[in-house]
């Protein structure tokens, strides 16, 4: 049994409530270019959906929530502009430029297939769509995150903000990288031509 099934009740009960006014109006703000109302937005690795349903209700629009663990999905409170899907980032269940934007909130360092995952968020997003990714910046004492993360056996593949925007630059998604807050970094990058 993995982390995320054994500790879904606790992540759940601890990390969905996290979210601020502040936060989701910052990320409505990046998301909104991008997500015109009553448009589509991928929440891939979205856990229990804390803050799925934030952005839903911010957005005025439909957030699907796709995570590999039922566990997390079990959580996921219902809501009408809200859709579940179990499935993971290297294989994404939907036709490509399915999308408006795609957004990755502290997943993006337990995708195994970097690469792989990648292309699967520029795939499933629309021509002229975006990726929103938050990740947790692993420079001072948050280099405890990261051994912590491989003890339990997850892949732990951290970055810091200026190395992400370089990964995603190389893969050929413009973006740039900005600090969040004590803890993180966004990234908010448009996918300009279609699928590959």
């Amino acid at each position: 049994m993995g982390f995320f099934n054994w500790s879904a009740p606790l992540l759940h009960r601890f990390l969905d409530g996290r979210w601020t006014t502040e936060d989701v109006g910052t990320l409505t703000g990046l998301l909104r270019p991008w997500v015109p109302e009553g448009g589509s937005l991928l929440d891939l690795g979205g856990g229990s959906g804390g803050l799925a349903v934030r952005l839903a209700g911010s957005l005025h629009a439909r957030v699907t929530i796709l995570d590999p663990t039922p566990e997390m999905l079990a959580r996921v409170p219902a809501h009408p502009a809200l859709d579940v899907r179990l499935g993971g980032s290297e294989d994404v269940p939907f036709p490509d430029g399915s999308f408006d934007a795609v957004l990755v909130s502290d997943a993006f360092h337990h995708f195994r297939d970097l690469e792989r995952s990648v292309a699967e968020m520029v795939r499933v997003t629309r021509p002229g769509g975006g990726l929103l990714i938050l990740e947790i910046d692993p420079g001072g004492w948050r280099r405890l995150l990261v051994v912590v993360e491989r003890m339990v056996g997850e892949p732990a593949n951290f970055f810091t903000r200026d190395a992400f925007c370089t990964f995603m630059a190389e893969r050929g998604v413009a973006g740039r990288c900005f600090d969040h807050d004590s803890m993180s970094y966004l990234y908010a990058g448009e996918v300009l031509g279609g699928a590959r």
